[in-house]
């Protein structure tokens, strides 16, 4: 994998550091728990480094984003572009590129950039805090309610030169806030490439953020999600992901419930067909009394395709009155395909409600049989129910915009 430190670029804060922190730590292997089912070969074959110009152009990305209405960032190959941006929104709301805002405000971004070794989960985020220096910032201030959605759409072109990209994006909603935020990923052309971002967000006290990951690179690309998110007192987290495309696809959340009384439900589906491996890696830290959290993730495995799961529920001593639950649901549509799913439970606190569960299973039998014998064909019948399966987790999605792009892209108008 080529990762070379010979090209630093001064934006960027601390390169050095985390490009010797991957020299002397290393790349994620199959005795890391978290990356046991990931694709190890393939990621070698990824080459990052500072941004490049492009030498082919972007094709119009308006057929494959949802239609929102409100600002967009579009960011191309780790770097803003302005013309296919529209970076103006309504009062209280400040959107900037990344680049700008770390030269403009660095004190404000260093919770994203400022990272010492012990908070680097691996070398992946490493390498973003290298080379990720451009990107999103979304600020909200204080008691401000958005009524549009701010779209940041990440489009990854490979190239000769280098086939991965790094995009960092950063989420600052003030107390009292209220923001619909719409990460869309995706890439261009059938040459193998892949896409690095991370997404640092922060929600103030009384703060709510309903928060929508669409993960649909191209099925040659290799991409790798990272979404931390700190949660003030009273806080509410809607978290939305849906890992679709890639043919290694990894949505990782880590969230901190560091206030009193904060609110998380996080719920996801990942779709698998062909050879795909969808990785999802959800850990959720109770810090403080009084939280709650739900996980609600669904799996559709077809073909040979794998899906992984792997959900955590830390509970810090001090947060008693701690109330998570986890669930896991997934549907195996083929005896090639796989899903290996572990819930984990860590309770160090007294007088705490926690509990989880997994299921792997097919489709319904009897309910087919009572389709079929109402005329229903088969080929029908095992749609409705695939798409029944799936559409619990669409119908969280409050716009009614992507719940369409979301059906469309399963194969199905009905939302």
């Amino acid at each position: 994998m080529t990762a070379s430190p010979t090209a630093i670029d001064p934006v960027v804060t601390g390169r050095a550091a985390a490009l010797d922190w991957v020299e002397s730590t290393g790349y994620p292997t199959r005795r890391n728990e978290a990356w046991r089912y990931a694709p190890h070969k393939k990621l070698a074959e990824l080459s990052f480094g500072p941004p490049v110009a492009l030498t082919t152009s972007v094709p119009d990305i308006g057929a494959l984003i949802p239609a929102l209405d409100g600002p967009r960032i579009v960011v191309v190959n780790g770097v803003v572009d302005v013309e296919l941006s529209t970076m103006i929104g309504p009062a209280g709301l400040h959107l900037s590129s990344l680049l700008d805002a770390r030269r403009e405000q660095p004190d404000r971004l260093a919770v994203h950039f400022d990272r010492v070794d012990s908070q680097i989960s691996d070398a992946y985020m490493a390498l973003n805090l290298a080379f990720g220096g451009d990107g999103a910032v979304v600020r909200v201030d204080d008691d401000v309610v958005l009524d549009v959605p701010i779209h940041i759409v990440d489009v990854e072109v490979p190239d000769e030169t280098r086939n991965a990209s790094c995009t960092g994006v950063v989420i600052e909603l003030g107390a009292g806030s209220s923001a619909t935020i719409v990460e869309t990923r995706i890439g261009v052309g059938a040459d193998f490439g892949g896409s690095n971002i991370r997404t640092t967000i922060a929600i103030g006290d009384g703060a709510s953020l309903e928060h929508v990951l669409l993960q649909n690179v191209p099925s040659s690309h290799v991409h790798l999600s990272n979404i931390e998110v700190t949660q003030g007192a009273n806080s509410k987290l809607l978290a939305r992901s849906f890992n679709l495309g890639a043919s290694y696809g990894r949505v990782a959340y880590r969230v901190d419930l560091a206030g009193p009384g904060a609110h998380a439900d996080l719920s996801g589906l990942f779709f698998g067909f062909g050879d795909q491996v969808l990785d999802q890696q959800i850990n959720v830290v109770h810090s403080a009394k009084n939280c709650t959290s739900r996980q609600t993730y669904r799996g559709v495995l077809d073909d040979a395709s794998t899906g992984i799961f792997n959900g955590g529920i830390d509970v810090l001593p001090g947060a008693d009155g701690t109330d998570a639950e986890q669930s896991n649901k997934n549907l195996i549509l083929s005896d090639r395909a796989e899903v290996n799913t572990q819930p984990r439970l860590e309770i160090l606190a007294d007088e705490v409600a926690c509990k989880h569960g997994a299921t792997v299973g097919q489709l319904d039998e009897s309910a087919m049989y009572y389709m079929r014998s109402r005329g229903i064909p088969a080929t029908e019948a095992r749609r409705l129910l695939i798409n029944g399966f799936a559409d619990q987790v669409v119908d969280d999605v409050s716009i009614e915009s992507v719940r369409t792009w979301i059906s469309q892209r399963l194969g199905h108008d009905d939302v």
